[in-house]
């Protein structure tokens, strides 16, 4: 039966270009750590995971992204759900670069790390980058 070698092939490959995606990031985040900018000058930048925000149960971290993931989104209409609805680029981003470097992050399920990953990509897909930052800025006002 090959719908269980297609499904490992496809499990696989997502874990490929998510492999992939890592290395390229870190590879810029690396050519970065040897750049002076305001956040190396005040000795303030990311922790240990490479984003800096206290340590959060997964439920708090999800609450506060999907809080800002719908808020002033209509209900039905143009530029409603159906808008917002992200794509598999920004998924991978959204794993990537925001929920697995939370550093409360390896004591959340596969489920919870999903669900937040789901409404991070929201928030990039509506608001590009600022939406990383409104999640951050938040995270940070919490503790």
């Amino acid at each position: 039966m090959t719908t269980g070698t297609a499904t490992v092939a496809g499990v696989e490959a997502g874990r490929d270009e998510e492999e992939t995606a890592r290395r390229l990031i870190g590879g810029w985040l690396a050519e970065d750590a040897g750049r002076e900018g305001p956040a190396a000058a005040a000795g303030d930048g990311p922790g240990p995971t490479g984003w800096s925000v206290p340590e959060a149960p997964a439920r708090d971290v999800v609450a506060v992204a999907r809080g800002l993931a719908v808020r002033g989104l209509p209900a039905l209409g143009p530029g409603g759900p159906a808008r917002s609805v992200p794509g598999a680029d920004e998924l991978l981003l959204a794993r990537v670069l925001v929920v697995d470097e939370h550093p409360s992050a390896a004591d959340w399920t596969e489920r919870e790390r999903a669900e937040l990953g789901g409404w991070v990509a929201v928030l990039i897909r509506r608001f590009g980058e600022a939406g990383v930052q409104r999640l951050t800025a938040a995270l940070a006002a919490r503790s």
